[in-house]
Formats: structure tokens, C-alpha cells, sequence
């Protein structure tokens, strides 16, 4: 390799890396600049819950694998084939959480008397942490429907814009600021950027000779 290769080659490795910073801190500056006064976003709390006034259950016959979807009304009894069944609550998460359903009821079978008497919750995201599993029947949690009972999850809390320190202009004014300046004191010509300061070189001035 000549020696005018080797220098336009060595020069080439030097300058890449500066363009890369440079164009890197000028995206990074335009992100920093787009994030003011961004609304955060907004959901329920997670324990929040909806409730409804009726309740769907999977119900199974073990000796056949039928499998109906039985609507319940809240607080009514309910007999499917030898099950007597009453839904004491239903409820459902409410929009902005991942969707789930818990459904409290009293279950026992009137002829099998070696089936198990249930009587808790039962929800549609962890069937095993809450099913029905008698002699002759399997049931499970599906959902919730009808109308809106107690508890109400209420109004979505409205979003929370970060707060800007007064005299501060948004990205989308900064423009507008820009022009409107004239050299009018107190107004911003510019958006306030996030990212920190650069350093800037000081100069000292030259120092005076003394004449002899």
C-alpha cells in the first residue's frame, strides 16, 4: 500500500467516528426537545375492579365432555341438572388493566353427596386457583356481563401533564418564539433543551507587555 493510501485511509477512520457523534448528539437533542409537556399516560389502579349482574360459567358433564356456557343473574339460585348454583358477586376489570373476571358463588351437588360443597371465587385468568371439580360436573369461570352494579370502578383518571417552569417554550412554539423575539426582553427564542450545558472554553486575554 502507497503512503497516499495509507494517510487518506488513516484520515478516513479519524473522521467517521466525529460524524457519528455529531449526527448522534443532534438526534439525541431533537428527542430531548420532543419529550416536553408529553401527557403521561394514563389506567385504573390495579385493584380496581367492575361489577356486573351476571356471570358466565363453563360447565362440563364428566361422563359425556358436554360443555354448556350458563348465564347466571347476581344473586338469584340457579339448579343445572343435579348442581345447585348462586352467584353472590361477578367482576371484571375495567379498561386500561389486563382482563380478568372473578365470580363468587355457592356450588353443591344435590344427588352426588361425595362432591365437595364450593363455596368461594373463582377467576378466568387462574382457573386453578379457584374450580368447581365434582363426581359429575367440572365448572370454571368465564366472564362477566349485563349491567353495571356495585362496585363501580368510576370515571378514567384524567392524564397528568408534567409540569414546564414558567417562561419555558415547547418544542412546537420554539419557532414561533424564534420569530417573535425582535430582541424583546423576557422572551424566549428558543425551546429550553434537556440535555446538560456544554462546557465552553474560556480565553483568557493576552497578557499586556510591560514597555521598559
Amino acid at each position: 500500500m502507497s503512503c497516499k493510501k495509507f494517510i487518506s485511509l488513516k484520515r478516513a477512520v479519524c473522521v467517521v467516528p466525529v460524524l457519528f457523534c455529531f449526527f448522534g448528539m443532534g438526534m439525541l437533542h431533537a428527542y430531548a426537545e420532543g419529550v416536553v409537556n408529553v401527557p403521561l399516560p394514563v389506567r385504573y389502579p390495579e385493584t380496581t375492579w367492575q361489577g356486573k349482574s351476571e356471570a358466565v360459567l363453563r360447565i362440563m358433564h364428566r361422563l359425556d365432555a358436554h360443555v354448556d356456557l350458563v348465564p347466571l343473574k347476581v344473586g338469584e339460585e340457579t339448579t343445572y341438572g343435579t348442581l345447585l348454583i348462586k352467584v353472590s358477586r361477578c367482576l371484571k376489570r375495567p379498561e386500561t388493566l389486563p382482563a380478568d373476571t372473578a365470580v363468587q358463588l355457592h356450588i353443591e351437588d344435590k344427588q352426588e353427596t361425595e362432591s365437595p360443597v364450593y363455596d368461594g371465587w373463582m377467576f378466568s385468568n387462574d382457573p386453578a386457583l379457584g374450580a368447581y371439580a365434582g363426581a359429575l360436573y367440572d365448572v370454571q369461570a368465564v366472564s362477566c356481563q349485563g349491567d353495571d352494579v356495585e362496585p363501580m370502578a368510576g370515571p378514567l383518571p384524567q392524564a397528568q401533564t408534567p409540569n414546564v417552569a414558567p417562561g419555558v417554550v415547547t418544542h412546537g412554539d420554539g419557532d414561533a418564539g424564534r420569530a417573535n423575539a425582535g430582541g424583546k426582553k423576557g422572551v424566549n427564542a428558543a425551546p429550553v433543551s434537556l440535555l446538560p450545558p456544554t462546557p465552553t472554553q474560556k480565553i483568557e486575554p493576552p497578557a499586556q507587555r510591560k514597555t521598559p
